[in-house]
């Protein structure tokens, strides 16, 4: 029996996004109908040529893509990644976001030379946890 599911998700492994990836992702109409990977950085190890890194996220996306049919990737980064060393390893908020757009990007032209059929969909997450619960917001990114 084969199963087929709307996307593939590669996010991070971290822990204070689990439920807002989980809410944003029923708002996109995915409730029930993705796969999921979680890796710490998502796609840094593939952009950065780490070949241990990049053989298990390319291998997950084989996976997903020929045993559920999966035709949409959503790679769901976010800011103050401790796989990236946080806002601390950037000298500002504008060149944290301009890493993480462009390592997306990167991973994306990466990922289609191996699988052309594949859309993929770049997300940047957003946490404030400057107030009593965190606010965590979700950009579509181009």
């Amino acid at each position: 029996m084969t199963h087929n599911c709307k996307a593939l998700v590669i996010t991070c492994m971290d822990y204070r996004f689990r439920s807002a990836i989980r809410d944003f992702l029923i708002s996109q109409g995915y409730k029930d109908d993705y796969d999921m990977v979680a890796l710490a950085g998502v796609t840094k190890d593939l952009v950065e040529g780490d070949e241990a890194g990049s053989n298990i996220i390319l291998k997950e996306i084989g996976i997903s893509h020929d045993l559920h049919a999966t035709r949409k990737l959503i790679l769901i980064h976010h800011m103050d990644c401790g796989g990236y060393g946080g806002h601390d390893a950037f000298a500002n908020l504008e060149a944290e976001k301009e890493k993480q757009v462009a390592d997306m990007k990167s991973a994306e032209r990466i990922i289609k030379e191996k699988y052309p059929d594949l859309e993929v969909e770049k997300v940047l997450a957003r946490i404030d946890e400057s107030g009593e619960a965190p606010l965590i917001d979700f950009e579509m990114v181009q």
